[in-house]
């Protein structure tokens, strides 16, 4: 839970980093995570899923899983990423030796039962102590695992062996029974490629997975991996058959932001595809990308019509300069919440792209905790409360321009909620507590629809 006393205000001191807990996996508090889409689970039209699980402790990783077509059956790929200055690397031999393990497990989803699992051990070797510091040197790598059909809860931890410290997260994949569909799509996986080798190389050569499934600065880059399965035969003759899809990308809202279409040749029956919808900035939020079979029209046997064959994918989009400047003069105003008069002020008078990118900037590296780090944590806390308002207090309109989501992002999560739905003589009504700032919020639904106000009557 964030600290609800943070401010974000602007610091003279730099505090260093807390130094971060050491876990041992027997004791490992793993969050909740997401779960994993799956290729063929009856119908060919499958929704979403949350975002995937990203660790809470140290060593920090995000991960994600697809349920995949294999020889024989059906295989779970964990797909990870952690910066490899995330391990202790340790002196040997002139070199320097980094380890690491990666513990999966599978517990069946009712009755917690144990079912599946397995250990992998990495290690790293570099040259030089600068080495193992590198930015951008992100260690990406995946196992996979087989387990029969069923839903579970897959618990992954990943074991730095030499500072002996671990931590976890969790996901939910759901293994799905072997049927008869003849065409569907496998799971979608979310990252960016190497251009050299899209061309001369396969899909999967040329993906690099982003397991966090959250794009910022590289959103341009954002490329979509799947494959299509056919198991209808091929056409007579050895004619050439070709796939046409429809995509597109909306938000929280259900609003259509991107719309494209793109064909591609049948490899057999499974033929992998890279979707790239070339994004322009999009506002900081979640969105979900969705393929669908336009052509050919398929109409599984004893139907009389064709049936949607469709995949989707939830991704997030980080608040940067980029988008802040794309949008409009509105962009700036949930800083508000947090801006001193003087910066109020000054975002009065922002007009072009160029001036709203430099405010935003020097706005959160004036607030930024460790400046000698990439990451700024208070950036990082206020717009996840942004999120979480847009997530939690949206009734027509933005979760963060409600009064709820204006007390969350200034305060945080509340001590206590009380919820008061169903008063005879007032209505419904929600109540705050904030104990360590001695601060009290009472919010009242007046019309019903779940718009909860501040009461003015009974808030200072």
């Amino acid at each position: 839970m964030p600290d609800p006393s943070c401010t974000f205000a602007r610091r003279r001191r730099r505090a260093p980093r807390a130094a971060s807990a050491l876990f041992t996996a027997a004791g490992l508090l793993l969050a909740a995570g997401a779960s994993a889409q799956y290729p063929n689970p009856g119908s060919p039209a499958i929704g979403g899923n949350p975002i995937p699980g990203t660790s809470t402790g140290r060593p920090r990783f995000s991960v994600d899983a697809t349920v995949q077509p294999s020889e024989g059956g059906l295989d779970t790929r964990i797909d990870y990423r952690l910066d490899r200055s995330e391990l202790l690397f340790e002196r040997t031999n002139g070199a320097y030796r980094g380890a690491y393990e990666v513990r999966v497990i599978f517990y069946k989803d009712k009755g917690g039962a144990q079912v599946t699992g397995d250990v992998f051990q990495r290690s790293l070797r570099v040259a030089t102590y600068s080495d193992t510091r590198l930015r951008g040197a992100d260690i990406i790598d995946h196992v996979t695992l087989r387990a029969p059909a069923g839903k579970y809860r897959v618990q992954v931890v990943i074991t730095d062996l030499v500072a002996e410290r671990a931590s976890g997260t969790e996901l939910r994949v759901v293994v799905p029974e072997e049927n008869d569909q003849l065409v569907w799509f496998s799971d979608l996986s979310l990252g960016t490629a190497v251009d050299s080798l899209i061309a001369g190389g396969s899909p999967r050569e040329a993906f690099i997975p982003e397991p966090s499934r959250r794009f910022g600065l590289n959103l341009p880059d954002l490329v979509v991996l799947g494959e299509l399965v056919d198991r209808r035969p091929p056409a007579s003759g050895g004619a050439s058959e070709t796939y046409k899809v429809r995509m597109r990308v909306s938000n929280d809202l259900q609003e259509v932001v991107w719309r494209g279409d793109t064909t591609f040749a049948r490899a057999g029956e499974r033929t992998p595809f890279l979707l790239r919808p070339h994004l322009r900035p999009l506002e900081a939020g979640g969105y979900r990308f969705l393929v669908e079979l336009a052509s050919p029209s398929i109409t599984p046997p004893g139907k009389q019509k064709a049936v949607p064959v469709r995949r989707e994918r939830d991704f997030r989009v980080d608040q940067t300069s980029q988008n802040v400047a794309w949008e409009s003069k509105s962009s700036l105003d949930v800083l508000r919440y947090i801006a001193n008069r003087q910066e109020i002020a000054e975002m009065e008078t922002l007009e072009s792209p160029e001036a709203r990118r430099a405010f935003w900037e020097r706005f959160w590296r004036d607030r930024d905790p460790t400046p000698e780090t990439e990451t700024n944590e208070a950036l990082e806390e206020f717009y996840r409360r942004v999120e979480y308002a847009n997530q939690h207090f949206s009734v027509g309109t933005n979760g963060w321009r409600t009064d709820m989501g204006r007390i969350y992002i200034q305060l945080g999560s509340p001590d206590e909620v009380v919820s008061n739905p169903f008063n005879f003589d007032r209505p419904p009504e929600q109540i705050w507590y904030y104990y360590k700032l001695r601060r009290t919020f009472v919010f009242v639904d007046r019309d019903g629809f779940g718009r909860f106000e501040l009461d003015a009557t009974r808030n200072p």
